[in-house]
């Protein structure tokens, strides 16, 4: 059966949103893309992203204040505005910025909302399924590039390492720190492949987030994958638990095809009922 799939302009988006009285979230699509405007110049917005709704039978009727919404459009919109736990996918690799968030409902009923804004300015909407999202997100991350090695890397450092890597105001002497954190002499190879593609990339990455919220709540991840995109392959960073705070390790990966799956599929059970993965 083929799923409804629903594309919005995010003006029109920000539109059907104010009609559920969802304004918060409406302001904090549009406002970063418009600005401060006169009420004058928001009527003239929001007027023509009604007309393009109506054209395209996602509002039914509308007169004054009184507007009938298509009735399978507004579930997603409402499943949209009242869900308080989602998978977040950010890439700004391949040439356009692109969010993908899955929507859990608040029901408890297993329905999945399937929501990726492309450049901020194209939403589309369909309902989903877990056993979709391994081949989704992995399209999604890689696109029609295929930067694998053929074997998987590994190696660990700890989060003050990490933090000392990462800080924006220290661009670091690699070999002088290594020397000072005694690496073994593998960790120490693979820092530096790492590392280089890091500085290379301008420090730019991708992430991978699960995140659960309360209502009037900031919404901040619960979880995070970091994803390093390089000519040679593809780098996540992840904070593995640990029995003490300050032994907290960051678990850094050069992923092949497979275990670049292998990853993602956790992450989807972390976050939706575990699915048979064949």
């Amino acid at each position: 059966m083929n799923k409804r799939l629903v594309t919005l302009s995010i003006e029109e988006f920000g539109f059907a949103l104010a009609t559920l009285r969802a304004e918060d979230i409406a302001a904090g699509l549009l406002k970063p893309m418009y600005g401060e405007l006169s009420e004058q110049h928001w009527e003239l917005v929001l007027r023509a992203a009604s007309h393009g709704l109506l054209s395209k039978g996602l509002i039914l009727h509308m007169e004054d204040t009184k507007i009938e919404i298509e009735p399978e459009f507004l579930k997603m919109l409402m499943h949209f505005a009242q869900s308080r736990s989602m998978i977040r996918a950010y890439s700004d690799s391949l040439e356009q910025e692109k969010v993908l968030t899955i929507h859990k409902s608040t029901d408890n009923n297993d329905t999945y909302l399937y929501h990726l804004a492309v450049d901020q300015r194209v939403h589309l909407f369909t309902w989903t399924e877990p056993e979709e999202w391994e081949e989704e997100l992995f399209r999604f991350y890689i696109g029609q590039h295929k930067p694998f090695i053929d074997q998987p890397t590994q190696f660990t450092i700890t989060e003050e390492q990490w933090t000392v890597l990462t800080n924006e105001e220290n661009h670091i002497f690699l070999d002088r720190f290594m020397d000072d954190w005694e690496l073994p002499l593998e960790t120490r190879e693979l820092l530096k492949v790492w590392h280089n593609s890091f500085e290379a990339s301008g420090r730019s990455v991708d992430n991978l987030s699960i995140i659960n919220y309360a209502e009037d709540v900031i919404p901040l991840p619960d979880q995070a994958l970091l994803l390093l995109h390089t000519e040679q392959g593809i780098w996540s960073m992840t904070n593995r638990d640990s029995t003490s705070e300050s032994d907290s390790n960051i678990e850094i990966d050069q992923h092949t095809n497979s275990s670049f799956r292998k990853q993602l599929r956790e992450w989807i059970d972390l976050f939706a009922v575990p699915v048979s993965h064949t």
